[in-house]
């Protein structure tokens, strides 16, 4: 009986309602609120997308910025890796002696374009005790080197040698000068360097020496009874004597 009547009033409540009387007594509320709620994840869910869409655009473009900058960076160390290295122009180049242009020359001749290097050596031209001959080596067609044949006695003094005055600055000198760079004792003489190393042959010494002077450097080999001859030389291109 009681189910009859609760049926009849939730009858009654509806038509009511539909017939444009009042509203029917329920509580709505929760309704409304289960209504908003899937409205309110779809939003979320939309913009989660939205947002989570531009950072991964966002993350390719990187990918793709530095794909390329690294690929830049390697294809640019493989062609500096691949590429003949660049020679040092400062690095001396060595030729055989044998193989350069002589050509022999008076002093006369020969000192009017280095005099500078060879003035040491005019006493050679008028002294009757000294002689001195002179020959230009080039290397397709540079003057690269003078070469001097020199002879001197003075008293019981006697000496020979050869001396070569390089043109180059170093940069091109003969095969027969590489020993030079291992000379084992030095000094200077009125303030220019000098290098040298002595040993005996057969009753003689010889002696190489390198100067080092403002106009070139001077490689010189020296014979003689007299170990000391080779200062005498020395002495004598650097102005002292």
């Amino acid at each position: 009986m009681k189910e009859m009547k609760k049926d009849e009033k939730i009858e009654r409540a509806f038509r009511e309602y539909f017939d444009g009387n009042e509203a029917p007594r329920c509580d709505l509320t929760q309704a409304k609120r289960e209504l908003a709620a899937p409205k309110r994840e779809k939003n979320f869910r939309g913009t989660f997308l939205r947002v989570a869409s531009l950072l991964a655009c966002v993350l390719f473009v990187c990918v793709c910025y530095v794909g390329i900058l690294f690929g830049t960076i390697s294809r640019n160390d493989s062609v500096d890796n691949d590429a003949p290295q660049a020679e040092d122009p400062s690095e001396t180049k060595y030729y055989n002696l044998s193989s350069a242009q002589a050509e022999y020359a008076p002093y006369g001749q020969i000192s009017q374009q280095y005099g500078e290097m060879l003035n040491a050596l005019s006493p050679f031209e008028w002294a009757d005790n000294a002689r001195a001959e002179y020959t230009l080596y080039a290397v397709e067609g540079e003057a690269v080197l003078i070469g001097v044949q020199l002879r001197y006695l003075r008293g019981t003094l006697y000496w020979e040698g050869e001396l070569y005055i390089d043109l180059t600055d170093g940069n091109l000198l003969p095969e027969e000068l590489k020993s030079f760079a291992d000379l084992s004792v030095g000094g200077s003489v009125a303030g220019n360097a000098y290098s040298y190393s002595t040993r005996y042959r057969n009753g003689e010494y010889i002696s190489d020496a390198k100067l080092s002077l403002s106009s070139a450097d001077y490689y010189m080999t020296v014979m003689g009874q007299n170990k000391n001859a080779v200062f005498f030389l020395l002495r004598l291109l650097a102005g002292t004597d």
